[in-house]
């Protein structure tokens, strides 16, 4: 009985004690909300630690976008690697599907597939890239196969041959100079005269 009075006691006196600081403080204005001057000043003085994670973020991100953006495109089977009348993959295509399959890290094993004009053919196009990819990974989990509307940077290998083979032709055959014509032969005795 004596402990509850005393505790009793004892939790009175620390409320009247508490309420007195609290008004204490109150009277000398410590309790008032911050100004908008102090939101200011403390931002100010404080510049940029706040605004370094937010920013950082931002950098981040864009980076990570173009990331993706690039893993896109480099795992996109293009028009190109599909034959134009029979929609299936050309050997070029097989090669790219192989090289995704087993040479791209494993978070970026997705496959991208160029929509083409009509559905029909996008069916087909996407029928010979997963039944070329069940070949290549005959038991396990197959990689996804997505839908894109941008075509690789790619252009077919007959146009590239002709390409480079005219840039072979066009390379002039190799000169030499006939020294009378080359300027100074360098058997001078290193003195001018004036």
């Amino acid at each position: 009985m004596r402990h509850k009075l005393l505790l009793s006691l004892s939790i009175l006196a620390s409320a009247i004690c508490g309420g007195q600081t609290f008004g204490q403080q109150c009277t000398q204005a410590n309790c008032e909300e911050p100004s908008m001057w102090h939101y200011i000043y403390y931002r100010n003085t404080r510049w940029p630690e706040p605004f370094r994670a937010q920013d950082t973020m931002a950098v981040l991100q864009m980076f990570e976008a173009q990331r993706n953006n690039g893993w896109k495109l480099q795992n996109t089977i293009g028009q190109a690697m599909f034959d134009a009348r029979t929609c299936q993959l050309t050997d070029a295509g097989e090669a790219h599907i192989r090289w995704i399959l087993t040479q791209a890290p494993l978070d970026r094993r997705s496959v991208f597939v160029f929509q083409a004009d009509d559905q029909a053919t996008t069916a087909k196009r996407v029928e010979a890239v997963q039944l070329v990819i069940s070949k290549m990974i005959p038991v396990g989990q197959l990689p996804p196969v997505y839908l894109t509307d941008r075509d690789a940077p790619t252009s077919p290998g007959s146009y590239q041959t002709t390409l480079q083979r005219a840039l072979s032709n066009s390379i002039p055959s190799p000169r030499l100079t006939s020294q009378g014509s080359s300027g100074s032969s360098g058997s001078g005795s290193g003195s001018s005269s004036p």
